[in-house]
């Protein structure tokens, strides 16, 4: 679900995904961040209308997320642990969500 091209510390990971009604996805590859690093998501989902929640999954399985409701995001996440985080995308609509974008971290 996530590739990552490494650039110096920072690194993207791209995503395309399908997100089943009332279901969550989760990339297959955790990353580790330092308390005060950040990092970015910009994604679009269609149908537009959907209810989606974009975010982090830390190691002791804690979900930290932002609800999207209009089809596009580009928001940015600060940690403020240090450890390991998940990319993950929630689906709260009965459709199934086509999501594509991009990680920065």
């Amino acid at each position: 679900i996530l590739s990552t091209s490494t650039m110096g510390m920072k690194a993207t990971g791209s995503f395309n995904m399908e997100v089943s009604p009332y279901g969550k996805s989760e990339a297959n590859t955790t990353f580790p961040l330092e308390a005060g690093e950040t990092v970015t998501i910009s994604a679009v989902y269609s149908p537009s209308n959907a209810s989606m929640d974009f975010g982090l999954v830390d190691s002791d399985g804690v979900f930290h997320y932002f609800n999207v409701t209009n089809g596009s995001v580009d928001k940015t996440i600060r940690v403020s642990e240090s450890g390991h985080y998940t990319f993950a995308v929630r689906n709260n609509s009965g459709n199934t969500v086509r999501v594509s974008g991009f990680v920065n971290y």
